[in-house]
C-alpha cells in the first residue's frame, strides 16, 4: 500500500514489487477508486506474477526497464529449485516474477535492480552448474497449463469438502489444512473451512498442487453434488 500512497500524494511513477493476482486486483480497485493511473507488467501478458507501475510517463511501458528475465540451459532443474536457490542468495520472494520451466531451458522474472547481483552470483543450483544470461526482450516464455480432469462427489461447497475430495483425504484433515492457512482460494489465504466456494475458482493446496472447481454438473439421489475439477499438472 506504501507504494500506492506514494504514488497518490506524490504524483511520480511509483514502481511496486511482484504482486500474485489476488494484490493485484486489490491494488486495481484502490488505484481505479482514487484515480490513480496504474499498469501491471510481468514479462509477458499471461504471466502470474506482476508488478505495478503508476503515474507512468507513457504507453506501453518497456518492461526491461523495470524488470529482467534470466535464462539458462537445463532438464533437470525444477520450479521449487530455482525459487530455493534465490532466497538462498538472500533475494526476497517479492522481488522475484514467475518461472517457467521449458524442455531444455529455464527462465525466470526478476526485479531490475537486483538483476546483476542474480546473474553474478547464482552459478549453481542443487548440483549442477548454471550459466545465467539476460533475454534482451524482457520477455518470458510461458508454456501453457495442462490439466487432470476428474469428476466428484461433495456433500456442498464448503471448502473443507472440496479439499478433502481434491486430495482424497479426510474431512477433518482438510479442517485442519484450511484452518492452519495451507489453502489459498483465487490466491487469497482462507482459514475457514466452512467457506463457499464459487465455481472455476482455482483452489491452492500447500504441497498438494491446485485445482479448479469447474462447475456442479448434477445432484445425486441423497442431495449430493456432482463436481467437476481439474488438477493443473
Amino acid at each position: 500500500m506504501a507504494f500506492l500512497e506514494k504514488a497518490y500524494y506524490r504524483k511520480v511513477e511509483t514502481t511496486s514489487f511482484f504482486l500474485d493476482p489476488y494484490e493485484q486486483k486489490v491494488i486495481s480497485d484502490i488505484a481505479t477508486k482514487n484515480n490513480i493511473d496504474i499498469a501491471f507488467i510481468g514479462g509477458n501478458p499471461d504471466a502470474e506474477r506482476k508488478m505495478f507501475v503508476a503515474n507512468y510517463y507513457y504507453l506501453p511501458l518497456y518492461e526491461p526497464n523495470y524488470l529482467s528475465v534470466l535464462e539458462f540451459d537445463s532438464c533437470e532443474i525444477s520450479h521449487p529449485d530455482v525459487l530455493g536457490a534465490l532466497l538462498s542468495l538472500g533475494v526476497d520472494r517479492n522481488q522475484i516474477g514467475d518461472i517457467s520451466i521449458l524442455d531444455s531451458r529455464v527462465e525466470f522474472v526478476i526485479d531490475k535492480g537486483i538483476a546483476s547481483f542474480v546473474e553474478f552470483n547464482l552459478t549453481k543450483i542443487k548440483n549442477e552448474k548454471i550459466q545465467l544470461k539476460e533475454k534482451e526482450a524482457g520477455q518470458i516464455s510461458l508454456i501453457p497449463l495442462e490439466y487432470e480432469y476428474h469428476k466428484g462427489f461433495v456433500s456442498s461447497r464448503r471448502l473443507d469438502n472440496l479439499v478433502a475430495e481434491f486430495i482424497s483425504t479426510s474431512r477433518g484433515k482438510a479442517k485442519e489444512l484450511v484452518a492452519a492457512r495451507m489453502v489459498k482460494v483465487d490466491f487469497q489465504t482462507i482459514d475457514n473451512p466452512s467457506y463457499r466456494v464459487n465455481e472455476s475458482s482455482l483452489i491452492s493446496i500447500r504441497k498438494n498442487g491446485r485445482f479448479i472447481y469447474d462447475s456442479i454438473s448434477g445432484l445425486s439421489k441423497k442431495g449430493n453434488y456432482h463436481i467437476e475439477y481439474r488438477k493443473i499438472k
